[in-house]
């Protein structure tokens, strides 16, 4: 009967400490972090925002596969075009001038912080030009 009783004990003890750390759910939310997408040569010269570049930052666009206009931050510290991703779409097109366009396609899946109970949206796949790549915040596109 102890062991019973002792076996009760603990998975009340989980369970109020399981909900007390969801206590603040609805004060949880969760943005994805913004992909930052860096144009190299295979020198690693910046080809953006450095003293070689060749693509200039005011005639870059990025569209998504619903053909939608993605706001993007030209991000001059750290030489890249940050961008937030949305799930409604997989697929984006960078669109450096008019005859050099990258293609940058996500799988996304759920996510769980630890200290939210609720879930949020995270890439667990990354492709570049067709080709996979690192699933990091930041995409290095070597020309």
């Amino acid at each position: 009967m102890k062991l019973r009783s002792g076996i009760f004990i603990l998975i009340i003890m989980a369970m109020v400490i399981t909900l007390q750390s969801c206590a603040d759910c609805d004060n949880c939310q969760v943005s994805p972090a913004p992909k930052q997408v860096k144009i190299v040569n295979s020198a690693d010269d910046d080809l953006v925002f450095g003293p070689g570049s060749v693509y200039n930052p005011d005639d870059i666009e990025i569209k998504n596969d619903l053909g939608e206009t993605v706001e993007f931050f030209p991000n001059v510290d750290n030489g890249s075009i940050d961008f937030t991703f949305n799930v409604n779409s997989a697929t984006y097109f960078l669109i450096l001038n008019s005859t050099d366009t990258d293609t940058i396609s996500f799988v996304y899946g759920k996510d769980k912080q630890v200290d939210c109970c609720n879930e949020f949206d995270v890439t667990v796949a990354t492709t570049v030009n067709n080709k996979m790549t690192n699933n990091d915040d930041r995409i290095t596109i070597v020309k």
